[in-house]
């Protein structure tokens, strides 16, 4: 399954978020997004619905599909910051969240 943890992340969501969504256990789906173990074809049906994509590009082999818009109503710049906060380690995110909150109060 070649492109799972790809749409997973790409969509900003965490594996319990998309367990809990789907009604799966999060360790189920990391062991399918690993190849430790292979989907079964109900589950291939579930993810690609999930994500709007085609089974075949679920498992590479489709050409290139947009995925669900989890960003919807976001416009280009809010989406690109959102991407580049996501690969933040989680203490630059909390320093940028602090300086936030500080413009907050400063513009109050």
């Amino acid at each position: 399954m070649f492109r799972l943890k790809e749409l997973r992340l790409e969509c900003g969501l965490k594996r319990s978020k998309v367990a809990a969504d789907l009604n799966m256990n999060a360790g189920t789906i990391a062991n399918y997004e690993n190849e430790i173990r292979q989907a079964p074809y109900e589950c291939l049906l579930k993810f690609a619905e999930y994500y709007e994509v085609s089974v075949d590009y679920l498992l590479g082999r489709g050409e290139e599909e947009q995925p669900k818009n989890f960003n919807a109503g976001l416009v280009a710049e809010e989406v690109a910051l959102l991407k580049n906060y996501r690969t933040l380690t989680p203490l630059a995110k909390q320093r940028i969240n602090e300086y936030i909150e500080l413009w907050q109060i400063r513009n109050e």
